[in-house]
């Protein structure tokens, strides 16, 4: 990792840690769930979509911190190690040969990108009752691994997805948090929450996160 990325990850998690240190009494739970994820936008012409990012499934795990600010409000930061998965694809490549008497090909070129994040959602909750809730909040997220596959590449053999290039990508994120959930037991809460980022990485990506999950408070 790069000396700047190390000082920014320290920075986050001092920032963490200092909301533990600052509360007398914090309520302090882990959490883990299933992701559901994508890049977007798209890319159209004319109404056609050319290339696109597919959701898939990931998961995260990690731990939380809870403060009361009122009877009803909560500010919740919370640490997580993330992992996301989209595919690429590329819709209707049209291929050609050398030889001028040969037709062309089209198919369509698919690349699994996989990322793993070290992420600081900083959470607002609200309880309407005693036990359902919203939340909300900003997510700061910090890439430290992200790994892309050819898997369907009409110029290698099937079934041996090859590395696509090596690009300096950029490795920070920053979205929003739209979420609800629901208090199982005194210990235990359902949360549903949806990401989207308000950084453009790569010059062209957002995030764009579904997640569902549980906590568990010690």
């Amino acid at each position: 990792m790069k000396i700047n990325n190390l000082l920014l990850l320290a920075i986050l998690f001092s920032l963490f840690t200092s909301t533990h240190a600052q509360n007398s009494n914090p309520e302090i739970g882990i959490k883990a769930g299933a992701n559901y994820s994508k890049f977007t936008p798209d890319f159209s012409l004319d109404g056609r979509v050319y290339a696109e990012y597919q959701r898939k499934p990931g998961f995260y795990l990690g731990g939380f911190f809870s403060k009361s600010l009122s009877e009803k409000l909560y500010f919740q930061p919370e640490l997580h190690f993330a992992l996301h998965r989209t595919n690429f694809v590329a819709n209707g490549v049209e291929i050609r040969t050398n030889d001028p008497n040969a037709g062309s090909t089209v198919l369509d070129v698919e690349t699994r990108i996989t990322e793993s994040i070290i992420a600081l959602p900083l959470i607002l909750r609200y309880y309407f009752t005693d036990s359902f809730f919203v939340d909300a909040g900003p997510r700061v997220g910090f890439i430290i691994d992200r790994n892309e596959k050819v898997e369907n590449d009409p110029f290698e053999e099937p079934g041996d997805p090859r590395t696509a290039p090596n690009y300096d990508f950029d490795n920070f994120d920053l979205s929003l948090s739209l979420g609800s959930g629901y208090k199982l037991s005194e210990d235990i809460i359902i949360n549903a929450r949806y990401f989207f980022g308000i950084l453009e990485r790569d010059n062209s990506i957002k995030s764009s996160v579904f997640t569902l999950g549980l906590e568990y408070k010690l």
